[in-house]
């Protein structure tokens, strides 16, 4: 049994570190920094429940923020984003020397996470879609009325009326 949070702050530092090193500089906003590093806490913190028996329950909430946090960068594919997830499996690799049995298992539960993870960021991404065009669909809507008013405007103007005066009149 690998003794994995003797090697927590070790690893959560490192993958923390790879989440941010996308950026020229790190993020000087607490609140981007300490949301990342909750997420990866609680991720790490339940990869080792599982790791030892546990279950994923409630591991879905750190996943889903992690990759709502990942998905707004329109910079990152799918496959980006939830190549964090398997750095996971990378530095706990690289930080224990497991049996097969042992390496089974880590691949496993990773696998999992990576699975939850691209299904919660397909998800999000497709939510920032349909806010895109319901932004898209709205913005069509005030320029269907500019040329509508502009037209109504040309007509008035070609019949010596104010439309203003007849919008009021109605």
């Amino acid at each position: 049994m690998l003794k994995l949070n003797e090697k927590r702050e070790k690893i959560l530092t490192v993958w923390q570190d790879k989440i941010f090193e996308r950026y020229p500089v790190k993020p000087s906003v607490p609140e981007i920094v300490g949301y990342v590093e909750e997420c990866t806490e609680k991720i790490f913190d339940k990869f080792v429940e599982v790791y030892n028996g546990g279950d994923f329950e409630g591991v879905e909430e750190a996943v889903d923020d992690l990759m709502r946090y990942l998905a707004v960068d329109a910079k990152l594919s799918p496959g980006q984003s939830v190549e964090y997830i398997f750095f996971l499996k990378e530095l706990i690799l690289n930080e224990f020397s497991p049996d097969f049995k042992e390496f089974i298992k880590i691949n496993n539960i990773v696998d999992k996470l990576a699975c939850m993870a691209f299904d919660i960021y397909t998800k999000c991404r497709e939510h920032i879609y349909e806010l895109r065009l319901e932004q898209k669909e709205e913005e069509k809507k005030m320029l269907e009325r500019v040329i509508y008013f502009a037209e109504v405007s040309k007509t008035a103007k070609h019949l010596n009326i104010d439309p203003i005066d007849d919008v009021d009149a109605d």
